[in-house]
């Protein structure tokens, strides 16, 4: 009973000291506090600006175009031939030459044309010699009349059918007719002379007549002959100048040639040789004006009210690469083809240095539209995400989201924006748009500025 006795005053004695700092701590704990504190609370860190780069939003112009491909022809094309029948002389040019309206190509053998014409011409100046005239009288009269009625009829052809020596003839007999006439009427009224002898010569008096009468139809005859022969005269020497076969003169002057400068054609075939026998419309040569060149493209139908006559147009050549020939549409096709649902358009390209060649292909740049003061931006600006375009832009030290963004025509960095919401000027946030919201500070670490570079061509596609 005493060893438990003993135990329970030791668990006892535990106790106590334990309660006793358990006592002491409560006491330590009021002792530090003051009477009536509240519990503390947690203040929130203020938060920390993302840094960002900057460009300044830009105003520059910018093109619409639309982009095709075509193939240069000539501004014309012509296959030459031969309108007689001959064998060829002499060949007078060869392909790659340039050579002018009226030039010879080739020459034919002439000596047939040429007796044909002095035949002609013979029988031509054997009218004029019995009408009495020289060639540039008749000439003169052609001129005056040309080749009708009135060259046989007119008051000053009459006048010289007068002159004619067998009309002068008649002339004078259908005169001395008359007076004899007239004599033997004035011994009649004096019963000198019988009936009968007043009968003949009136007789004679109307032979007279009629004879004066037919020689001027004969004359007028001649004439007619006469003409007729020179008809002949002039076909043969045609005939005679057809023999040179030259290189033809178009009336149409190419609109892209000062009245100055003189047309060209270059020489893109030579089908004959001398000695060969050709027949006529046989082809001999093939020309093409090369200044200026055509451009023909196909254009898709959804463009018809953008392509207007007289827009700029810039021609790319695989042969120059980097090179630019610039050119104007000239004409457009009113009709849409059925089946591929495109329109054709004409452009005319001046080539004076001959660069281009005629049948070449060609990529094509229409500019259709110029719009001044047009928004651009860094291209890497701009954020697409979940269908919506957006970029920010800086104000105040915070960064300002416009989701209403819609992107026009790119450039070599660049990008077209618009949106009721872009103000005129801007800094607009380059890199670091991935941590920004819209009013999160942004510290400026780096303003970058939009290069300047040459302006691109923007365009679209067929």
């Amino acid at each position: 009973m005493r060893w438990h006795g003993g135990m329970a005053a030791g668990v006892g004695l535990v106790g106590l000291v334990a309660a006793g700092v358990g006592l002491l701590g409560l006491v330590a704990i009021a002792g530090c506090s003051p009477a009536g504190a509240e519990p503390s609370k947690k203040v929130a860190a203020p938060p920390q600006p993302v840094p960002v780069t900057v460009a300044p939003l830009q105003r520059q112009t910018v093109e619409r175009t639309v982009e095709a491909v075509g193939s240069l022809r000539g501004w014309e094309q012509v296959t030459v031939g031969s309108k007689r029948t001959g064998r060829v002389l002499k060949v007078c040019h060869d392909m790659g030459d340039l050579v002018r309206p009226g030039e010879p190509l080739v020459e034919l053998e002439r000596l047939d044309a040429q007796l044909a014409y002095d035949q002609a011409q013979s029988k031509y100046l054997a009218e004029l010699v019995k009408l009495g005239i020289g060639e540039k009288e008749a000439d003169r009269f052609v001129a005056e009349y040309g080749i009708s009625e009135e060259l046989v009829r007119g008051e000053r052809v009459e006048e010289a059918i007068d002159r004619v020596p067998a009309v002068v003839q008649m002339r004078v007999a259908k005169e001395r007719a008359l007076q004899n006439l007239n004599r033997q009427i004035a011994l009649s009224k004096k019963r000198a002379s019988t009936a009968q002898e007043l009968e003949d010569y009136e007789n004679e008096y109307r032979t007279a007549v009629a004879a004066y009468d037919n020689a001027k139809a004969t004359a007028r005859n001649i004439i007619a002959t006469a003409l007729a022969n020179r008809v002949a005269r002039d076909q043969a020497r045609q005939a005679l100048a057809d023999m040179t076969i030259r290189v033809p003169t178009p009336l149409m002057k190419p609109p892209a040639q000062s009245e100055q400068e003189a047309i060209v054609y270059a020489v893109t075939k030579r089908s004959v040789a001398e000695g060969q026998m050709i027949r006529e419309g046989e082809a001999v040569f093939e020309l093409v004006i090369d200044h200026p060149l055509r451009l023909w493209c196909n254009i898709p139908e959804r463009y018809a009210d953008q392509i207007r006559v007289g827009q700029e147009v810039r021609i790319e050549a695989a042969a120059h690469p980097g090179t630019a020939f610039l050119g104007k549409v000239a004409r457009i096709n009113p009709a849409v083809d059925q089946l591929s649902r495109t329109f054709q358009v004409e452009t005319l390209v001046p080539n004076e240095r001959r660069l281009l060649r005629p049948g070449g292909f060609a990529k094509v740049t229409i500019v259709t539209e110029t719009e001044a003061d047009a928004a651009v931006v860094p291209i890497e600006s701009v954020i697409r995400f979940a269908g919506v375009t957006k970029i920010f832009i800086v104000e105040d030290g915070k960064a300002h989201s416009i989701n209403d963004i819609v992107t026009g025509r790119e450039g070599r960095g660049w990008i077209e924006v618009s949106s009721k919401s872009l103000p005129p000027t801007a800094l607009v946030v380059t890199t670091g748009q991935s941590q920004l919201a819209d009013q999160t500070p942004v510290v400026i670490r780096t303003p970058e500025a939009v290069s300047d570079a040459p302006q691109a061509n923007l365009s679209e596609t067929p």
